[in-house]
This record gives C-alpha cells, structure tokens and sequence, in this order.
C-alpha cells in the first residue's frame, strides 16, 4: 500500500467534497481514488468519510486526520522544495526593504560580495526607516531591528546590536551626566521614533527592565541625524552601537548610564513565507547570517 499516495487522494476529497473532483485535480480516475481512499480507511482502521449518493462529508475521526495529513503532505513538500533549490542557480532579482544607516553603514560590503559570488543576481533596495508592507508593495525579504510587532510574516535573528544612551562631552560638562535613568525627566532628550519606544527608553534596573519616559524637542527617524545632533550638544540619546560607534570612538560622544544598559537589540530578516522560497532568496539570508557573525562591532564597541 503506497500510504503518501493514500494519503493525498483523501486529502483531495476532503477538500473539494468529490471523488470525481479529486479524481480530476490529481489526474486520477475517479475509481482509483475510491480505492486509494478505502486502502487508508482500511489500513487505519477507521471510517474518515461519509458517502452518500449525493454528497461526501468528514467523520469526526476524518477531521482530526485532515488537519494532521495537510500538516505532513505541507512539510513533505517544503522538504522536496528545500532540496530542489539545492541545486538550483541563483537567478533573478531580490527585492530588500531595509533601515538606511544599517544598511550604509553594515550591508553594503556584504551586498557587494554576495552579488560577486552570484553574478546572475540582481538586488533592489529601499532603505527607510520607517515600516512598510512587504507583501503589498512586493518585497522578497526586510531587514528589521528591535522588537517585532506580531506579524504573519516569517522572521529570523541574523545578529545583535547594542543601543547605548550617549551625549557630547560639552553638553554633559555644562548640563551633568545622568546618574540613573530617572535623572533623564531633567534633560533635553533627541528621541528615535524609528523604534517603538522611542519614546519611552528601556533600562535593566534591579534586573527588571523599565521604560523611562524622556521628553525632547528634537524627534526624528533617522539616527544618523539624531548621532550629528547629539555631537553639536543638542542633548542625550540612545541610538543602535552601529551608528555612534564612529563618533565614540573619536571622542565626540561619551556613554552614559552604562550600568543600566538593556540586553542586546536583536538584528532580524523577514520573508513573507518559507514555502516555494527562491534559491536565491534562501541563499542571500543564509549569506547575511553568516557575515554579520563575522562583524563582531555590530554587538559591541
């Protein structure tokens, strides 16, 4: 008894109600079906479909092992699918959203290289930081920083990175250096509304994290423009390592608050469905995990 072949001709009759339309959407006659149907039943030893002159419906055992068959012949098919794309060229283009001073800053190179080992390859990029639909403006695959609004797309942590609170060393020298996170209420703050808590910064207090509420005159989406307005002294700011890594290490920038710095800020690539995914969307993720490992500075400073 082949039990895959079984298998798919109830699931066909399960979903179209007909042993003749079965029949016709597998390419089978409609008594072959019939059989395969009856050698499941059989085999399983429980009825799974009621038939009657004018119509087939499910038994309850029948629903229960639907819902199990799909979830099998669906993970078969990704398998065959993951396989087949093995080995199959990388054709094609690959359309990315993603945030513009990461992208500079981290991706670039790695864009570069992956577009050398792959030369029939093209990649498209829109670089913002603000969110876009990935599905209704046709997207392959977005690169997103920071916690994740529930989603029916498909992620996958690619790497970390740190956000650290930071000001000038002028505007600490004339207006001090916050001691603990409540101390921010009494400072200019220049808030990233690329994130979602822009506005209210998370810290590791007593092992627990808190959002501090902080207040500014100067909010935007871009850290870049936040970083050069920080530097002029405009106020404090927490912005992702990567992108005031450069001017820490110059000097213009000091940390503050390092005591009470969160956890790492994840890094994360989504796709709109794993299923019937291109080789060479598979092999560009694939290709980002593994350089941004090789970044270490994307973590730390």
């Amino acid at each position: 008894m082949d039990k895959l072949a079984n298998m798919k001709a109830f699931v066909a009759v399960a979903n179209t109600s007909s042993f003749v339309r079965a029949g016709q959407k597998l390419q089978l006659a409609t008594s072959v079906v019939s059989k395969r149907v009856k050698d499941l039943e059989e085999h399983l030893g429980s009825l799974l479909l009621q038939r009657t002159t004018r119509q087939v419906s499910l038994t309850d055992v029948g629903y229960g092992y639907l819902e199990q068959a799909q979830r099998v012949l669906a993970e078969l098919d990704e398998l065959e699918e993951s396989i087949r794309c093995q080995s199959q060229r990388a054709v094609g283009q690959i359309k990315i959203a993603a945030p513009l001073s990461f992208t500079v800053g981290k991706l670039g190179p790695i864009f570069s290289a992956f577009l050398k080992a792959y030369p029939e390859v093209k990649i498209k990029t829109f670089l913002s930081d603000k969110k876009i639909d990935l599905v209704a403006e046709g997207y392959d695959l977005a690169i997103r920083i920071g916690n994740l609004s529930d989603s029916s797309l498909i992620s996958k942590r690619i790497a970390s990175t740190r956000r650290l609170v930071c000001a000038s060393p002028k505007y600490l020298a004339e207006h001090g250096a916050p001691a603990k996170p409540a101390d921010l209420y009494q400072h200019e703050c220049l808030i990233y509304s690329g994130v979602r808590d822009g506005k209210s910064w998370p810290f590791k207090v007593e092992g627990k994290t808190i959002y501090q509420p902080v207040e500014g005159r100067f909010d935007s989406d871009n850290g870049d423009l936040l970083c050069e307005a920080a530097i002029a002294g405009c106020g404090i700011t927490m912005l992702p390592s990567f992108i005031i890594e450069k001017a820490i290490n110059r000097g213009d920038l000091t940390t503050v608050l390092q005591d009470y710095e969160e956890p790492n800020f994840d890094v994360y690539v989504l796709y709109p469905n794993r299923r019937h995914m291109s080789n060479r969307i598979r092999l560009l993720i694939d290709f980002l995990e593994e350089h941004l490992k090789e970044k270490t500075n994307l973590v730390g400073m």
